[in-house]
């Protein structure tokens, strides 16, 4: 194993003895609240925050609401956590990002907010998020903050995950639940060249990012409707990849539910972790099944480097 997947492994030891103590935080893991009283959905405008929402050394594209993550190198904890990691090496990881993609930046100025509120608004007016979301105005307000993460899996592909940070604040304006709805589809690829994601005038990513758009804001109506089972003791594991994090993971959570091409997952992980909430994954790339009395909550399963 590399010195920095040692250093991973040592956090994931951490990360697992904080959780078996009862030191962290789950509620991510949670469904909404019941709501008495109506409640509206609307997108923030803001960015996904740098001290709770990524790890150190992602790259922002300028003027867009993608990031590039999975290149760092020297923090394997901080791919982990916000400003909880190693902030010494943020600078220079950043500039890595910028080297990666200086080619790309004008086909990845993607700004995520019109479109998710038609999506939200479309499913509102179809009832989708049940009858406690109503169109303004309301008491209440789920307000939701996008991105794309552009995610590393190796030294050269990566996929493309769209990450929804969802918050509700109630009618005195305090902070009553907060979560992500996360999603992707289809296999890596490269950013450039030959079947990349940016061939055809970025074709293959903007199919990939309405389609895990679709993915997430319908996962999210569904939980606000009917939350998801998160049945405690009845855990299924999921090997595969998650936004942020270059290696291949086994992490343990609910099973939220299941059709023909994904699998809802809930990650039984810590709040700090940037990739707790709800994820969407594609069943062509993971490996899913119960999970076993003696399996970990967390490790790597493979690694990173291909």
């Amino acid at each position: 194993m590399s010195p920095t997947l040692g250093k991973f492994s040592r956090v994931v030891c951490a990360l697992v003895l904080a959780q078996l103590a009862g030191c962290a935080s789950f509620e991510f893991t949670k469904p909404m609240p019941v709501q008495a009283q109506p409640v509206a959905i609307k997108v923030s405008g803001e960015d996904l925050s740098a001290w709770s929402d990524m790890p150190l050394g992602v790259y922002r594209v300028p003027n867009s609401q993608v990031v590039i993550s999975g290149h760092q190198t020297g923090q394997a904890g901080a791919l982990l956590f916000g400003l909880i990691g190693v902030a010494i090496v943020h600078s220079a990881n950043a500039s890595a990002g910028a080297t990666m993609i200086r080619d790309a930046e004008k086909q990845l100025n993607i700004n995520l907010n019109k479109p998710l509120q038609a999506e939200v608004d479309r499913l509102v007016a179809a009832g989708a998020f049940g009858p406690s979301v109503k169109a303004e105005p309301a008491s209440a307000k789920v307000m939701l903050t996008p991105a794309i993460v552009l995610s590393y899996v190796s030294a050269q592909e990566l996929r493309p995950y769209v990450v929804i940070r969802t918050s509700l604040a109630g009618a005195d304006g305090k902070p009553v639940w907060n979560t992500r709805y996360i999603a992707s589809s289809g296999a890596a690829r490269p950013l450039l060249g030959l079947d990349s994601w940016l061939e055809n005038d970025a074709a293959p990513l903007k199919a990939s990012i309405q389609r895990s758009l679709e993915l997430a804001t319908g996962t999210l109506a569904r939980d606000i409707a009917k939350p998801f089972p998160r049945v405690e003791d009845q855990f299924s594991v999921v090997e595969g990849h998650f936004p942020f994090v270059k290696p291949r993971l086994h992490v343990k959570g609910y099973p939220a539910a299941e059709d023909e091409s994904t699998v809802t997952f809930i990650p039984k992980i810590g709040d700090v972790i940037v990739f707790a909430g709800v994820n969407v994954m594609d069943k062509s790339v993971i490996k899913y099944r119960p999970a076993l009395k003696d399996d970990v909550i967390f490790k790597i399963v493979e690694d990173a480097k291909k």
